[in-house]
């Protein structure tokens, strides 16, 4: 086969039609050669047929051409081998489309009987036959147009209609009736346009992800070649952002499709071939006692990878047993991940029974609880290897498996965090992602991601899900390590965890800020632990010049906070009504227990003289009073100069409890207590 003939693919009436429609002004009109491409793969990629209401959109809204003709496909192999599936019994399938409906559209179209016959056949062979040919052809088909669409549905007005193609760039409306209106009118017709062209490109790349086994099946199919999850696993981090998010997005969707029955043979099968990483080997010892090491001649069709999903065939080489590790550490991590938990809620009243069935419905279908083959313990092992392990010829520093190792803890931190090192994991995103500063343009303009950026990105996003995941893990795990660094001999060189952390310290803050904004009742009770964190973090000198709403502003939408710039101290209330204060110029921290309590609002008086603390937990205001050693000298000591009894607050429980209340000095020894229920009371020290 010299050349494919792509000409006859719409009828003649469609050729003049598309020539009566096409504007003079060929530049403008015109789309580039890639567009052209672009459009040339969807409308042989789509699936005509499953869905006639969508095949009138790809054609009125897309602009997408209906083939005439059935259209062969085939894959290529690593060394350039070409497989094309030919249709083996043309005359059975000409026989079964007597019997396909015709469409009105079709019959009242004026076509000869033998574009008709054709045009059936077609739509049985892209509908149906085509999906009965091979799981690896089925694998790469969905994976190329649900990437293309999604590419597509990313760009602006992204159409290959030429009216729609003329009027974007151009920027004028497509009908003569609102050609009246102003530059609004247009402005708001192009974005209702463009919505409409996301909409399509959307429906169809649902079409292809999510309804495709179902709508092939009510056309008839009886043996749906379903995708390859192997396939999908190894291309989950994929160099190519958009066959990365297809296949994640295809994978999670057969995942889904194969139930829980389904999920726990796949893990059956795959389980064996999970490697049990050390610092010294990546190869399972088990595994490769099991299958020795032969050299065997690889069968031809192996480069294709024609092998079905159902059947796990026994690894024949070192090389091919490396591939299935790798493909069962992915595959394991995403079930793991994505359907490692059974999150349910039950009422404050009810008691949580801790039965052995409760137990084994919040795991997924085949990871184990026991303690010596517990599977989530181990893919836990093996992703967190893959995270740690120094770069070498054997694992380089940035590779897809490792960026999928990163991104796979991120998503299932919940369920791997009972076997992890917190500590470890996160210092070990922070040392990844540390150079993020000097990658971010190739992160946000849309620019081809090196793979160092592609690592900062993914470990940037599995520290994100953890800290949203487990916020109180995240932050605690954080203030241990800064006091950990804090009390590391001055004169000892410093560890690697304080370079982890001292490079990585914008990601903390990042995290930090993240949380605040997002889970800002969570991290009230941690408030002490926040302010650790952040003073090791930022920059001490901007806060000699500076106050802390300025260089951390999150922290300061707390009313347990207070910074005073004239004495450089900063006072935090605390969940257990402790009030720590810190001294940034002689760098320590006094704790006094202030209530009996969660501390509701602090605030420093203007001169700095007075703290003032305020509780509803005791109904009490308390004025704090630092004052120096005899001369200077010694410890600064702070007491209790004045308290005051107040009235309690009705209906806290429907209050916001960040929003309770709020100390406002009016002079250097006046100070107003503004409650969340509108009453106002002055005290004075």
């Amino acid at each position: 086969m010299s050349h494919i003939e792509l000409l006859p693919w719409y009828t003649e009436e469609q050729n003049e039609q598309k020539k009566r429609q096409r504007p003079r002004d060929m530049s403008l009109a015109e789309p580039p050669h890639t567009m052209e491409i672009a459009q040339i793969l969807m409308s042989l990629l789509h699936a005509w047929g499953l869905d006639p209401d969508l095949d009138r959109v790809c054609e009125s809204k897309l602009g997408l051409l209906r083939p005439m003709v059935p259209v062969c496909f085939g894959v290529v192999s690593r060394h350039g081998h070409m497989a094309v599936q030919l249709p083996s019994c043309l005359g059975a399938w000409i026989d079964s489309c007597a019997h396909m409906p015709v469409d009105h559209m079709l019959l009242s179209s004026n076509l000869p009987p033998e574009l008709v016959a054709q045009e059936k056949l077609t739509r049985l062979f892209s509908s149906k036959l085509h999906w009965e040919l091979s799981t690896t052809l089925t694998t790469n088909h969905l994976l190329s147009i649900v990437a293309l669409a999604n590419t597509l549905m990313s760009m602006s007005n992204a159409s290959f209609v030429p009216e729609q193609e003329v009027a974007r760039r151009m920027h004028r409306p497509t009908t003569r009736t609102s050609s009246w209106g102003g530059d609004e009118e247009r402005e708001e017709q192009i974005a209702a346009q463009q919505a409409h062209i996301k909409q399509g490109w959307s429906l169809l790349a649902t079409l292809h992800c999510v309804l495709l086994p179902d709508k092939v099946v009510a056309a008839g199919a009886k043996n749906f070649k379903r995708p390859q999850v192997e396939m999908l696993a190894r291309r989950w981090q994929h160099h190519c952002l958009e066959v990365r998010d297809a296949a994640q997005a295809l994978l999670l969707a057969e995942l889904a499709r194969l139930g829980p029955k389904g999920r726990k043979a796949l893990v059956d099968n795959w389980a064996q071939y999970l490697p049990l990483y050390t610092h010294t080997e990546s190869i399972n010892p088990q595994a490769a006692q099991k299958e020795p090491a032969e050299k065997i001649v690889k069968d031809p069709e192996e480069e294709f990878e024609e092998e079905e999903e159902e059947i796990v065939r026994k690894p024949s080489s070192i090389a091919e047993l490396k591939r299935k590790q790798t493909t069962a550490v992915v595959l394991l991590g995403v079930i793991g991940a994505e359907f490692g938990q059974d999150i349910t809620s039950e009422g404050a009243g009810n008691k949580r029974r801790k039965d052995a069935d409760s137990r084994k419905s919040s795991i997924v279908e085949g990871f184990t609880l026991s303690a010596s083959n517990n599977l989530a313990r181990l893919t836990a092992l093996a992703l967190t290897h893959l995270l740690l392990a120094p770069g070498s010829a054997r694992l380089p520093a940035h590779t897809p498996l490792r960026r999928a190792a990163v991104d796979l803890l991120g998503r299932g931190f919940a369920v791997w965090e009972p076997y992890l090192d917190v500590s470890h994991v996160l210092l070990g995103l922070l040392e990844m992602c540390s150079d993020a500063d000097k990658l971010v343009p190739s992160m946000t303009y849309g620019l081809p991601l090196t793979a160092q950026a592609d690592s900062c990105r993914t470990a940037r996003h599995a520290l994100t899900l953890i800290a949203t995941a487990r916020p109180a893990a995240f932050i605690t795990t954080m203030a241990r390590e800064v006091a950990r660094c804090a009390s590391a001999p001055s004169g000892a060189p410093p560890p690697a965890a304080a370079l982890a952390l001292q490079r990585g310290r914008a990601e903390v803050l990042r995290g930090i800020e993240l949380l605040i904004d997002r889970m800002h009742h969570e991290v009230a009770p941690l408030l002490v632990e926040v302010m650790d964190i952040i003073l090791h973090c930022v920059d001490q000198s901007h806060l000699k010049s500076k106050g802390l709403n300025e260089v951390f502003p999150a922290i300061c939408r707390y009313n347990q906070v207070s910074h005073c710039p004239a004495t450089r101290r900063i006072a935090v209330g605390s969940h257990t009504g402790q009030l720590a204060i810190y001294e940034l110029r002689a760098g320590r921290c006094q704790s006094l227990a202030a209530h009996t309590g969660p501390v509701t609002a602090c605030a420093f008086s203007p001169d700095g003289r007075y703290l003032v603390s305020y509780a509803t937990s005791d109904n009490r205001l308390s004025f704090w009073q630092t004052s120096a050693g005899m001369f200077g000298l010694g410890a600064a000591q702070t007491r209790c100069v004045k308290c005051y009894s107040t009235a309690p607050m009705a209906d806290v429980t429907r209050l916001n409890p960040a929003r309770l209340a709020r100390l406002v000095w009016s002079s250097s020894r006046s100070v107003t207590l503004m409650l969340a229920d509108g009453s106002e009371t002055r005290f004075n020290i």
